[in-house]
């Protein structure tokens, strides 16, 4: 069983894709990758709450773009509640299940751009490199593609371009932008050829 899709809000649904030579599963978690990535539910909110309190304040800073202390309200209740046509979200569980390591959330479009999907990750101080972001993001891109999303942008400060790089080994670069703030790359959601 798989998660239906990506790019609207927070709420999922559920689909057999077993059989869907079309809708086939991304691979899982790298060998030893203690974690279960699934799709985000209004019941995760105490856990994100508790993965938010655990950044450091330089991981909250480099994910929003500036010092918060606690989740945007508008942003985690869209997460967890919206369809995932509008915005939509998954979670890296601890082995346990109950602790949540990473959100990976892509946001319909809102702005000049139509068509394009605003990516987002936030990942435990401690988990961090360790192949979590990936993982989200497979399974992201895979709901988001079933949904006929075909673009998707990340925006990062400057100096922190290695995520918009990462980006683009896996996913082929449609235009980006720069501003006083940071750097936005677009990628088109299909597959790069490696």
């Amino acid at each position: 069983m798989t998660a239906d899709i990506i790019l609207s809000s927070m709420t999922a649904v559920i689909v057999d894709v077993s059989n869907s030579p079309a809708l086939r599963l991304p691979p899982g978690p790298p060998p030893g990758l203690p974690c279960h990535v699934a799709p985000a539910q209004p019941a995760d909110r105490p856990a994100l709450a508790a993965l938010f309190a655990a950044c450091s304040p330089e991981t909250i800073r480099l994910r929003f773009f500036g010092q918060l202390r606690k989740w945007p309200g508008g942003y985690l209740n869209s997460a967890l509640s919206a369809p995932p046509g509008e915005h939509d979200a998954v979670v890296a569980y601890g082995a346990d299940r109950t602790d949540v390591l990473g959100l990976a959330s892509l946001a319909a479009p809102c702005g000049p751009e139509p068509g394009v999907g605003e990516l987002g990750v936030l990942i435990a101080d401690a988990w961090q490199r360790q192949g979590l972001a990936t993982t989200m993001l497979e399974l992201l891109f895979h709901r988001a593609r079933a949904r006929g999303v075909e673009r998707v942008a990340a925006s990062v400060l400057h100096g922190r371009s290695a995520l918009l790089t990462a980006l683009a080994r896996r996913l082929e670069p449609d235009g980006g932008l720069r501003t006083r703030e940071g750097l936005t790359g677009v990628y088109r959601l299909t597959q790069r050829a490696r």
